[in-house]
């Protein structure tokens, strides 16, 4: 494959930024949180992609040769077990779906409709086709918690609050690799029961010290509300 053209590369890093509770440049999920001062730097750099310092794709870090996660069987379950699961799964599958291109892991669980949900998917897509990957950047799920309607309930939102290890970002092999931090926080699904199986309707980042189920439930209304961006 030939280089990767100017206008691609500003492509596939700003469908990198997910913008969702905050209006920043962010590329990935962690980065939601707020960019450190390396990474203003290094996103600076990737909007220019003429300074970037140029790169022997030979030399590139290796694409990670990681196995597709196996799906828990909550993903079918009608329960607020079932939920949790879904979405530990599309956290703990990320760092294989950026890497892979692969974004099958995350179809199954996610609503068509979820715009967030549909940029994550999109950006896979992209950087794949671009023979960009990502190195590391795994989550690790802490602790999940659900509040959920009926019963068995058939709608609800769920809390993980998670760390993501720090990464690299391939996104042109001629071009030197983004470096992106380790972040930590808490993300906020609404989800659906389809009759067989949780989907996530809509995604966020919880504000700084929302980590209770209280400020999960909270965040949902907002979301139902139309108060993020999506």
């Amino acid at each position: 494959m030939g280089r990767v053209t100017r206008p691609v590369q500003r492509l596939i890093i700003i469908a990198l930024a997910l913008v969702l509770m905050v209006p920043i440049g962010a590329m990935g999920l962690g980065r939601l949180l707020g960019p450190s001062p390396e990474e203003q730097a290094a996103e600076q750099t990737a909007e220019n992609p003429d300074d970037r310092p140029t790169a022997d794709p030979a030399e590139q870090p290796p694409r990670p040769d990681l196995p597709r996660p196996e799906e828990p069987a909550g993903l079918t379950e009608q329960s607020a077990e079932g939920a949790e699961a879904t979405l530990t799964y599309l956290l703990e599958s990320y760092d294989y779906m950026m890497s892979s291109g692969d974004v099958s892991v995350w179809e199954n669980s996610v609503d068509p409709n979820c715009q967030v949900c549909v940029r994550f998917l999109d950006n896979a897509e992209v950087l794949a086709e671009q023979d960009g990957y990502l190195v590391d950047g795994a989550f690790e799920v802490h602790s999940t918690s659900f509040s959920g309607t009926g019963e068995p309930p058939a709608t609800g939102t769920v809390a993980a609050d998670f760390t993501q290890e720090p990464s690299l970002l391939v996104d042109d092999p001629h071009l030197q690799a983004l470096p992106l931090g380790e972040e930590s926080g808490q993300l906020i699904a609404t989800v659906a029961w389809d009759g067989e199986r949780w989907r996530v309707t809509d995604m966020s980042i919880a504000p700084s010290g929302a980590s209770d189920a209280g400020g999960a439930a909270d965040a949902g209304d907002q979301e139902d509300a139309g108060d993020t961006a999506g």
